[in-house]
């Protein structure tokens, strides 16, 4: 039913509007609500299917490429052992600083015993009778020692332990910029394997589609009805390829989580497009880093000089580093005598001294001469290093600019053949190549993706030499100049 509106009605009454048309210009409509049930019933279905999706995506990690790379570079399991070795060298260099070598020794003992002894007495008869009898004998001793050093000792340990502590601190930089370049490694390699997943899920996709537009009917002008056939196989192939992929990446995540310190593998990582390849300063800069705080080098510096501290060390011991000792005690035979033709005795005693070991005739003699040996291979060691590092930076550094253009040219190429692939499928559809050819243009396409994907690890590669020989963390987010 119809009602009108009071007020509406009477503006319009005082422009000369009859009521009666007003009622069929301004109706008051009540509708009933309708209610969408089936509406009701698809939503409960749709939340279903899509709760776990959700889940699944709320509880993944995100973890981002910097994060990653300081996560490892701080806390991976390699960088805590490196950490627990520096602590314990820290706790030898304390112990060195002690002003004795050795604690000093005390010692105690007790004496219990007996002694016969043969005694003449008269008789009566003035005659000469020899009696033995067995008399206890019992007592108690202490004794203090204390090794003295000589010659210096306590310096040159404290000198040796200290040089050991620098190696550690040194193991430790090389372990920290080895695990962030192998945190690079693994993150990339996981990236870039999702990239290849959903590389190879796309052109399944477009085998299917062509797979379902070909039916039962398609004749190739060259293959015949076998056309089908090599369309299931080349599908066959991408399932396979993808399978393994995946594999693969799971594998790499797995690595990531356990050197990032993440329970669970399942890492939701930024696109591979995301991460920038950062330009690198000039190569004589870079080799002053190297000579400077390059970290092969400095373990190899400072190995050399706990060596050099060690056989100092070692040619110093054969001097006699001699023991100072007290000894003090008493000693009773028949302490329970009273008149008796036995009568007891009571000695005490105290004894001091000095003890020289002659190291320089024992096998310890050997000792300062292997020594210098280990020190003469850590110079060795230093000599070659620096030859090599030399070679290597300048190596690493022409591979990753290289490696960086060519990356950088796979990409562009690749989009550019990506907008021709339709083309490629509407060819083989309209029969003006045979499959194939539409296979070996995709084979040339998927060839060169997978070079771009492998030339990008090689380059994250070559930047992580750089940064272990030089010992600088190159900015990753960085962008050059060329890439803008």
């Amino acid at each position: 039913m119809s009602h009108i509106n009071p007020d509406l009605a009477g503006q319009h009454v005082q422009k000369g509007i009859p009521v009666e048309v007003l009622s069929t210009l301004i109706p008051d409509i009540k509708i009933s609500p309708v209610r969408f049930r089936p509406f009701r019933m698809v939503l409960p279905m749709l939340l279903v299917v899509l709760a776990p999706q959700i889940a699944r995506s709320d509880t993944q990690p995100s973890l981002s490429y910097s994060d990653a790379l300081q996560r490892a570079f701080e806390n991976s399991p390699e960088v805590r052992l490196a950490n627990s070795d520096l602590d314990i060298a820290r706790k030898e260099s304390e112990k060195s600083d002690s002003l004795i070598s050795e604690s000093p020794s005390l010692e105690a003992s007790i004496t219990r015993g007996s002694n016969r002894d043969s005694i003449e007495a008269l008789d009566l008869n003035y005659t000469a009778q020899v009696n033995g009898k067995e008399v206890p004998v019992k007592g108690w001793e202490l004794g203090l020692s204390q090794k003295v050093e000589l010659g210096g000792q306590r310096g040159l340990r404290q000198d040796q332990k200290a040089a050991e502590q620098t190696l550690y601190e040194a193991k430790l930089n090389a372990t920290q910029i080895e695990a962030r370049s192998r945190a690079r490694d693994l993150y990339l390699q996981a990236a870039l394997l999702e990239e290849w997943e959903e590389h190879l899920t796309e052109h399944l996709n477009r085998f299917y589609r062509l797979k379902t537009r070909f039916g039962g009917s398609y004749i190739d002008r060259r293959l015949g009805n076998y056309s089908i056939v090599a369309l299931n196989m080349g599908i066959q192939t991408l399932k396979s390829e993808r399978d393994e992929v995946t594999m693969l990446k799971r594998k790499m995540m797995r690595e990531l989580a356990l050197m990032v310190g993440e329970e669970s593998d399942s890492l939701k990582l930024q696109s591979i497009d995301s991460v920038t390849m950062p330009s690198l300063p000039p190569l004589n800069e870079l080799q002053e880093s190297m000579e400077k705080q390059g970290t092969t080098l400095k373990e190899r510096r400072a190995r050399l000089e706990a060596r050099i501290k060690e056989a100092d060390l070692e040619s110093r011991k054969l001097w006699p580093s001699p023991s100072i000792f007290v000894y003090g005690g008493e000693r009773t035979v028949n302490s329970d005598a009273t008149v008796s033709v036995y009568p007891g005795s009571r000695e005490t005693y105290m004894r001091a001294g000095i003890q020289f070991p002659l190291s320089f005739v024992g096998p310890e003699r050997k000792s300062p001469d292997i020594a210098r040996l280990q020190a003469d291979k850590a110079r060795v060691e230093l000599d070659t290093e620096q030859t090599r590092a030399t070679l290597q930076l300048k190596a690493a550094f022409e591979n990753y600019e290289s490696l960086k253009k060519q990356y950088m040219q796979m990409k562009l190429f690749l989009i550019q053949a990506e907008r021709f692939l339709p083309a490629l499928d509407q060819g083989l559809m309209g029969r003006r190549i045979s499959y194939f050819e539409f296979w070996g243009e995709h084979e040339r396409y998927h060839a060169l993706f997978q070079r771009s994907l492998d030339v990008r690890i090689q380059a994250a590669r070559a930047l992580g030499e750089i940064e272990i020989l030089t010992g600088r963390i190159l900015d990753p987010e960085r962008r050059n100049e060329n890439d803008q």
